[in-house]
């Protein structure tokens, strides 16, 4: 790490700035996913070596600056890492987070005839092309426009040109941008200098939700079936021992994720699961594995839910299914 932070200061001296890709930088760190803490540990790290990162760690999407800290910017202070049971949810999903937002486009120039705009459309598979003039986007073409075009017997691009697509930024936040992607089936993505550099899909955006929904509706499961054990053998003042903020718990709906593995560490209450032949330490072990999970989940990191963390969720909910009973 420290080679890492030196050669990169090294080079910022040199180039004013360098961009990383999020996840290279993390691994620097030993870190596969942001949390709070990572991003604190990391930025810590940067300001040791004069560095800082633009945008904030934080807030970035698959790549990121680092430069160095101006001199009259004040030096951030150093703080231990707080490790938090409960990440908080980061809603501020933006566009720059679908892959295909930054991806570049594909595109054809207002000159050229329809049968190129079919043909590299039927060659790609695509429903739509940038239409672009001097490297700017002009509007789009679509099967839609392009058969009506050859109705009125045209063959240019520019008599099936849409000029009035939908254009989104990519620091635009993409739940609100939904509505505009739906209804016209597509939107093209400009960065700061109106370059266009991707286009979003109701393909895209249907693979993103469904990526994003799915670890919720596990978490979802497995949270409810923990609820209804805790409620079986604990009760509310036994719950209240072990939340986090007792004045607010007045049953198992009102535990935090970390106050479930307190419960269930606790040797005498795990001992009322009647779970035999079950190790409580390695029960725990792999709770507090889950709780991890929960936590980069909940932060909507663009590294998004690996296929390791889907598998484990999904482990989980079997056992914990069979524990209960099956049902």
């Amino acid at each position: 790490m420290t080679g890492f932070l030196e050669e990169t200061a090294k080079r910022c001296r040199s180039s004013d700035r360098v961009e990383i890709g999020v996840r290279e930088l993390l691994g620097h760190w030993g870190r596969a996913a942001r949390s709070d803490a990572v991003v604190e540990e990391i930025t810590a790290g940067l300001a040791s070596h004069g560095l800082t990162t633009v945008p904030d760690l934080a807030d970035a999407g698959r790549t990121v600056e680092i430069a160095l800290v101006p001199e009259t910017a004040e030096p951030r202070q150093q703080s231990e890492p707080v490790v938090d049971d409960e990440a908080p949810v980061r809603v501020s999903l933006r566009v720059r987070e679908l892959p295909s937002a930054t991806g570049g486009v594909t595109s054809v120039s207002i000159g050229d005839t329809l049968s190129q705009a079919e043909t590299t459309m039927l060659s790609d598979d695509f429903s739509q092309l940038a239409v672009l003039e001097e490297g700017r986007l002009r509007g789009a073409v679509t099967w839609v426009s392009i058969h009506l075009a050859k109705a009125r017997g045209e063959r240019d691009v520019r008599s099936a040109l849409d000029p009035l697509p939908e254009v989104l930024k990519c620091d635009d936040d993409l739940l609100k941008q939904a509505p505009r992607i739906w209804g016209s089936g597509f939107a093209f993505v400009e960065n700061e200098e109106r370059d266009p550099v991707g286009i979003v899909t109701l393909a895209d955006l249907a693979e993103q939700f469904v990526g994003l929904a799915n670890p919720f509706v596990l978490l979802s499961e497995i949270e409810q079936r923990l609820r209804r054990l805790v409620r079986k053998i604990c009760t509310v003042e036994e719950m209240r021992g072990k939340a986090r903020y007792p004045r607010r718990t007045h049953g198992a709906d009102d535990l935090m994720f970390g106050d479930y593995k307190n419960i269930f560490e606790d040797e005498a209450l795990f001992g009322r699961c009647g779970w035999t032949d079950i190790d409580r330490i390695v029960f725990v072990g792999k709770l507090d594995r889950v709780r991890i999970i929960r936590n980069e989940v909940m932060h909507f990191s663009p590294e998004g839910v690996r296929d390791e963390h889907t598998r484990a969720l999904n482990a989980f909910i079997k056992f914990i299914k069979g524990l209960d009973g099956g049902v």
